[in-house]
């Protein structure tokens, strides 16, 4: 067990006020002598309370193997930095998970990539921007989640306009681009920490809030959403020509 992150050892007269991950706070007593700056975790009665309490936190397992970044625009630069900072290594060799970022949707690009994600294992995490939108997934990561694959199906099926959407993606892919949008850096980073977060998660035997999500930051309102994306059963649904 490890310290959390975000905890707090205020010192009092009589020991200490323990600030915890949950925003919650306990009273602990000094023992007699000199007071440490922090309660003696070899205690325990006190290491139990604290692992309940989310003070002490198990120390993560890391799974083998890199990540994989490809990609361009801001939320490329992005997600660079914060993999940097959460200290995941970048490579593209002995890959467990690759990340694939645009400043818009790469249609058959993502396409091949969900497809290559199956054959290899390696999960798959995106990420782009669409309209004034920042989205971020779904993260594959592994049979019974969903994919790239999933979502486009269900947005074709979904939308009044599947034609013109589709038209719309391939347009992109023969070297069409949007105009772009001056409130990039707040949605590019926004959806970037999601990604991050997602990677950490999944690299350190967590789970990742993302798997299976597509999530989307609307700078102009702050508003986040989170959209489950059900796997699609093969041959369910079919995209016509």
């Amino acid at each position: 067990m490890e310290l959390a992150g975000g905890v707090s050892f205020v010192p009092t007269p009589d020991g200490w006020l323990v600030h915890t991950p949950g925003e919650d706070f306990l009273a602990v007593s000094a023992p007699g002598g000199d007071r440490p700056d922090r309660p003696p975790l070899d205690d325990p009665g006190l290491t139990e309370v604290f692992a309940e309490e989310g003070v002490l936190a198990p120390i993560p397992a890391r799974r083998p193997g890199a990540v994989d970044l490809t990609g361009d625009g801001p939320l490329f630069e992005a997600v660079a930095h914060l993999l940097g900072q959460a200290g995941l290594r970048t490579a593209e060799q002995d890959v467990a998970v690759r990340v694939a970022v645009a400043p818009w949707p790469r249609d058959t690009l993502f396409r091949r990539l969900a497809a290559e994600a199956g054959d290899t294992g390696a999960a798959l995490h995106l990420g782009f921007a669409e309209g004034r939108r920042w989205y971020a997934g779904p993260f594959w990561t592994g049979p019974g989640t969903a994919s790239y694959e999933d979502l486009r199906l269900r947005r074709l099926a979904a939308s009044p306009w599947p034609g013109e959407l589709g038209a719309h993606w391939a347009w992109l892919d023969s070297g069409g681009a949007p105009e772009p949008d001056r409130t990039h850096p707040a949605g590019a980073h926004v959806v970037a920490a999601l990604i991050v977060a997602d990677v950490w998660a999944y690299l350190h035997g967590r789970d990742a809030p993302g798997t299976g999500v597509q999530a989307g930051f609307d700078p102009a309102t702050g508003l986040l959403t989170r959209h489950p994306v059900l796997p699609v059963p093969g041959g369910l649904m079919t995209e016509q020509p």
